[in-house]
């Protein structure tokens, strides 16, 4: 009994479960024949009767396989319904990711422009040691130009981050002297200063006395090891000053009014009565320079291999070293009292006895700028590193500085008790001022703010000239009696560069210095009173190139006859108004004429 219970039970739900499918399919059917034409639409009520009738009988006589073929409706119906969700969210799925691509696509060109922002921005600590102006691309037609021109600049900018990198490894500082309350600087004597230094540098304070000679001139190499004396009665000598060795001495028999080191210590140029000659380190003349005729000055530029002399005959002579060739021979007048270099753009500058500077360029006949510093005679020009300021003492007793880098106006000036003989500038802008006895140092002279030296010293003679010595805190004095060194803190740069000049290099180094340093030089055709134009791109300008391309000429036609546009203009003119006045004639009629008119005979 319990399992006849159980089969109806099952199969009562097995007859809603049909009947509820046959109400969807009905539904869906009706749905279906609502968009039918209207003969199948039409369907009778007694025939829809009938068929409800047959339906319920068919329900007590159950077929399996019309339920099968129902379920297989039934099934493919949802499986329409599926395959349509499925289409519709594959769908939504790939609008998603197609939006979420786009969106990935976009974050990362955001990213790849800030890199790139990024990389091309300058660090505010990197931007101290850019040389020059970064050139732009734009507007360069040539793509080989335009990518050569964005390396330079790349180059330019992974330097100047490196120069920054490297600051944390550059410990050493320049040591000035820092006094007690109420203590001035400028009251410390070299004694003093010794005592507390040690004994290396106070091994560097010596004096040289040189009597039967005086007064020498001196100068120092590029990496400051060597010490060149030159006294005005024909004695010169090289001394390696930091060993206390003497390299060569001799004694020419005639007077020296200059002498200067070449690009190293093997070779330097003396400045004689009549020529200009030059000697090796041994002292053995190596050339004649016939062309310098009594020169009273001289200078040497070492990028670019140029020995400079200054004459009294009103000549500024440029000579390419490496090749013993004359590159300019300028003109200029006025007498000539003082002379200097400015290392940052190589141009000369020279001082005369009116009390005006004059900076010359090879490539110039002309002075390129004139100023006019004192009311007289100029007795020393100096101009610093940076090439930013120049400093000129006169025989009015003044010291003044001037800015170089915009308007060349005067800054500041202050007085000193006697005729400033000689001016040097250090590394450090320390300033330093060879005055009768006495020498005084001054401590950034460019700030207007400074009212006191730094330092100062009393020598036994005369001074004639006073220089710093690169990379070490000694200042050297040539005297009319010899030569003396003095301690000067803080003159000297305390991190030097070993690959621009290194004080301890090796024979090996330094020939290979040599031959870099011949690799690399600059032409004298670049010397230009603005060095940050040198890579820089000049637009509308014809060069050498287009001289020699050829010119397409325009061509004539010697069948066409030549005819003045102001006569064609003419011709318009008078067949326009003649076409107006026929127009005009026909328009409004003055007089009545017949059609015949014209052929008959007045």
């Amino acid at each position: 009994m319990l399992k006849k219970d159980i089969k109806k039970t099952t199969s009562g739900k097995k007859s809603v479960k049909k009947e509820q499918e046959n109400d969807t399919l009905d539904q869906h059917w009706k749905n279906t024949n609502l968009y039918s034409t209207e003969e199948s639409n039409h369907i009778d009520d007694d025939e829809d009767i009938d068929i409800k009738r047959e339906q319920e009988d068919d329900e007590d006589t159950y077929n399996p396989l019309e339920s099968l073929s129902k379920k297989r409706k039934i099934t493919e119906f949802k499986n329409d319904k599926q395959e349509d969700d499925q289409q519709d969210q594959y769908s939504i799925k790939n609008e998603q990711e197609d939006d979420d691509d786009e969106d990935e696509e976009d974050d990362q060109q955001d990213k790849n422009k800030k890199k790139k922002s990024e990389s091309n921005r300058i660090p505010k600590g990197a931007r101290k040691y850019i040389k020059g102006e970064i050139v732009g691309s734009d507007g360069i037609k040539n793509p080989f130009l335009k990518n050569r021109i964005n390396k330079f600049g790349e180059m330019k900018k992974e330097a100047a981050k490196a120069a920054m990198r490297t600051e944390m490894l550059l410990q050493q500082e320049a040591g000035f002297i820092i006094p007690d309350e109420g203590q001035k600087t400028y009251e410390l004597s070299q004694n003093e200063i010794i005592k507390h230094v040690d004994i290396q540098s106070s091994a560097r304070v010596f004096d040289l006395n040189l009597t039967p000679n005086g007064p020498y001139t001196m100068d120092f190499t590029k990496n400051g090891r060597h010490l060149l004396l030159a006294g005005e009665r024909g004695h010169f000598t090289i001394l390696d000053w930091t060993r206390g060795k003497k390299v060569s001495e001799r004694h020419l028999g005639k007077p020296i009014r200059d002498a200067c080191f070449l690009h190293n210590e093997t070779m330097f140029a003396v400045a004689q009565k009549k020529y200009t000659y030059i000697y090796n380190s041994d002292g053995v003349e190596l050339h004649w320079l016939k062309d310098h005729y009594d020169p009273k000055f001289l200078q040497f530029l070492p990028y670019h291999f140029l020995l400079v002399s200054a004459t009294n005959k009103g000549q500024l002579i440029y000579e390419d070293v490496s090749i013993g060739q004359k590159v300019a021979n300028l003109h200029f007048n006025g007498r000539l009292s003082a002379i200097c270099k400015n290392p940052q753009n190589a141009v000369i500058n020279l001082g005369y006895s009116s009390g005006t500077v004059e900076m010359f360029i090879p490539k110039s006949k002309d002075p390129i700028v004139k100023v006019l510093c004192h009311k007289t005679a100029i007795t020393s020009v100096a101009v610093n590193l940076t090439g930013d300021y120049m400093v000129t003492s006169g025989m009015d007793k003044m010291v003044k500085v001037f800015d170089l880098r915009n308007t060349y106006q005067e800054l500041h000036a202050f007085q000193t008790h006697s005729v400033a003989n000689s001016i040097s500038i250090s590394d450090t802008n320390v300033l330093a001022i060879g005055q009768g006895k006495n020498t005084l140092l001054w401590k950034n002279p460019f700030d207007t703010n400074v009212r006191e030296p730094y330092l100062m010293h009393k020598q036994s003679s005369v001074i004639k000239k006073v220089k710093f010595c690169p990379f070490e805190d000694i200042l050297g004095i040539g005297t009319e009696t010899g030569y003396s060194s003095i301690l000067v803190p803080g003159s000297g740069i305390a991190n030097y560069d070993s690959m621009e000049a290194d004080p301890f290099a090796s024979k090996k180094m330094k020939k290979e210095q040599e031959v870099k340093a011949l690799l690399e030089k600059i032409p004298s055709d670049m010397i230009t009173l603005n060095p940050n134009i040198i890579g820089t791109i000049q637009k509308d300008v014809k060069t050498e190139e287009d001289k020699h391309k050829r010119q397409d000429k325009p061509r004539v036609d010697k069948n066409r006859v030549y005819v003045d546009p102001k006569k064609i203009e003419e011709i318009d003119k008078r067949n326009k108004e003649r076409k107006e006045k026929r127009e005009s004639e026909i328009l409004n009629p003055t007089s009545v004429r017949s059609a015949l008119s014209r052929f008959e005979k007045n």
